[in-house]
């Protein structure tokens, strides 16, 4: 009777999961069905108009690389009706700009920065380079808008007419770097911090040392925060032919200004010569209307949005030798790391498929990264060598931000290109941990057990001995000689040289130049032409590396890829609107400690550079 009964309930059980896993098989051929319809629906859409305006509507920030999005998340937009706009890469405002400068059916450039977030000044100067290219097709250029931002104002100066909205405002408020600082909060709740680090100027630990920003760390940020501000105001001086004190007037200005209109923002910023004239939404689309016509279909003017310009409009082609590009942005990890990070084993197989591809007759690494774990920042340095002994060169170009472990990886290239604007060095080295012995103990909590050496049981509960902490020191120390040298050897110094520019030490491009940290000023189309020089190239296409990846990859990573970010979202969303702004701060600080991932516990990060 048993043998029947568990012949029974195993029979039931195969039965039970035949059918579990078809009902599994179903629901994952619909949702693949459903993700193939959504993906492959074109809508009618008429060819681009013989007269129209370019316009350049910029959401969120301007990505150095494209930003996958998930299938869930383009389904999501779709069955809401959003039609915003994804976020554009650098690289895309660019080559439209450039196409559209030469092409007849382009009559004006029209620039809506209203949903653009801050972004780096480096990358606003290269689309402004572009959009001041497109001027010398004479078009002309609009800004229009409800209000400006800073950073949409610096964009919006390139335009030869500024349209503010009579209700809107122009907000310019300058530079700073403020951080959370948590000494008393971890006293309160008996927390211990250990710090291990080298660099007089290396701040990212000072938060949980501290109450407060150290007079080091404060003439160090006051310098390059002020050098930035500077290239900054000189930049509108030049473009809006306007006193440098109607962009950064003092209190005692601003409030007098202020007071003789009427209070009125709009008003202001019309009489300080920073916009040209204050008109409503439909004046605005009816002044770019007068150049290039009104689509009553749209009521609007006759416009095409900068990504369908791009699908629509012809790619210039040729079969010259390829220069190599790979983009490296964000944070330094090792192992799994998400979208906006860089991962040393994905870049290590880009830099390697760029070595075996023999159309690639050179490499040109973009780097926008504030460092990250210094493990992982070897291995890619370690690739790299591995390409430059195949005798291709090896440029550097620098974004925003190649501080720390983004200028370990490109201390070794043949030649380095900054921005003036850009943040790099930081050549300094930290370790921390955080442990709880303290707290637990008030709880009535307490670890003990027994070990074979004394280097066991140190941790979260137990805490660091001082023979621990000795090592960890020696290790960060030694991580610290080891960034001095390779920099030395790299860039052709002595360590001394290095020495006088490390110690975490934070540097615009103009000053890395004059200390030998970089070769040349310069933007991303200055460093692939100088890897093209390099390799004796008189002319050359560029080749983006990627890996292709397989189907069953694509579809993991499309389905899982947002939910970190979808979770993020839904606690931002769920603050009221008055909040958001400190959820935002803290936030950030939250991502910062989710980067530290390193191996040895050793970190090469500059983190206050990531704001610029």
């Amino acid at each position: 009777m048993w043998s029947a009964i568990k012949w029974f309930f195993r029979t039931l059980g195969r039965v039970l999961n035949a059918i579990r896993m078809l009902i599994i098989n179903l629901i994952f051929l619909v949702i693949l069905v459903s993700f193939f319809l959504i993906f492959t629906a074109k809508e009618e859409t008429p060819r681009l108009p013989d007269s129209a305006a370019l316009s350049l509507t910029v959401t969120g920030p301007v990505l150095e690389q494209d930003d996958p999005v998930s299938p869930r998340r383009l389904a999501q937009k779709w069955l809401a009706g959003d039609t915003t706009p994804p976020p554009m890469t650098l690289g895309q405002i660019k080559e439209a700009l450039d196409r559209a400068r030469n092409d007849d059916r382009i009559g004006a450039l029209v620039l809506r920065l209203q949903n653009m977030t801050e972004s780096s000044l480096t990358k606003l100067d290269e689309i402004g380079e572009a959009i001041e290219g497109f001027k010398t097709s004479g078009k002309p250029v609009y800004a229009i808008g409800d209000y400006y931002t800073q950073s949409q104002y610096y964009l919006a100066a390139h335009a030869d007419e500024i349209l503010l909205n009579p209700a809107g405002a122009v907000t310019i408020q300058g530079m700073g770097v403020y951080r959370l600082h948590y000494k008393s909060a971890f006293e309160r709740f008996n927390i211990t911090p250990h710090v291990f680090r080298v660099g007089t100027y290396k701040s990212f630990v000072e938060p949980y040392l501290r109450d407060d920003m150290s007079a080091e760390s404060r003439e160090d940020t006051l310098r390059w925060l002020n050098q930035l501000w500077q290239h900054y105001q000189n930049n509108i001086v030049t473009l809006r032919g306007i006193p440098a004190d109607h962009i950064s007037p003092d209190k005692d200005q601003l409030l007098s200004r202020f007071r003789a209109a009427g209070g009125d923002p709009a008003r202001y910023a019309l009489e300080l010569g920073l916009v040209d004239r204050l008109a409503s939404r439909t004046e605005m689309l009816e002044t770019v209307a007068e150049q290039v016509g009104w689509d009553s279909q749209a009521n609007q003017y006759m416009g095409v949005e900068l990504p369908t310009y791009l699908n629509r409009s012809e790619r210039r082609r040729h079969s010259a030798p390829a220069v190599g590009l790979i983009t490296a942005s964000g944070a330094i990890m090792s192992g799994e790391a998400g979208s906006h990070t860089i991962n040393d084993e994905y870049i290590s197989q880009l830099v390697e498929e760029a070595r075996l591809d023999a159309d690639i007759q050179a490499l040109v690494l973009r780097i926008d990264s504030p460092g990250g774990s210094a493990f992982a920042a070897e291995q890619i340095r370690t690739t790299l060598l591995q390409f430059k002994s195949s005798g291709k060169p090896l440029v550097v170009s620098m974004g925003g931000t190649a501080a720390s472990g983004g200028y370990w990886i490109a201390a070794d290239a043949d030649r380095i290109y900054a921005a003036p604007t850009t943040l790099t060095g930081s050549i300094g080295v930290f370790g921390l941990f955080l442990t709880f012995e303290e707290a637990f103990e008030k709880l009535g909590l307490n670890t003990d057990g027994a070990g074979t050496t004394d280097f066991v049981g140190a941790g979260l509960t137990t805490g660091l001995p001082e023979h621990t902490k000795e090592l960890i020191q020696l290790g960060v120390e030694h991580t610290y000689e080891q960034f001095v040298s390779l920099v030395a050897k790299g860039r052709g110094m002595s360590p001394e040289q290095v020495e006088r520019a490390a110690q975490g030490h934070v540097w615009t491009g103009t000053d890395a130049k004059e200390l030998g940290l970089v070769d040349e000023l310069g933007y991303l189309d200055d460093a692939l032409a100088g890897a093209a020089e390099l390799a004796g190239l008189p002319e050359f296409r560029v080749k983006p590396v990627r890996l292709q990846p397989s189907a069953k990859e694509m579809l993991l990573e499309q389905l899982l890829l947002d939910s970190g970010a979808t979770l993020s979202g839904l606690m931002q969303s769920a603050l009221p609107a008055a909040l958001r702004p400190a959820g935002e701060q803290l936030g950030r600080e939250l991502s910062a400690l989710a980067r530290f991932d390193d191996v040895k516990g050793q970190y090469v990060l500059c983190v206050e550079c990531q704001e610029f």
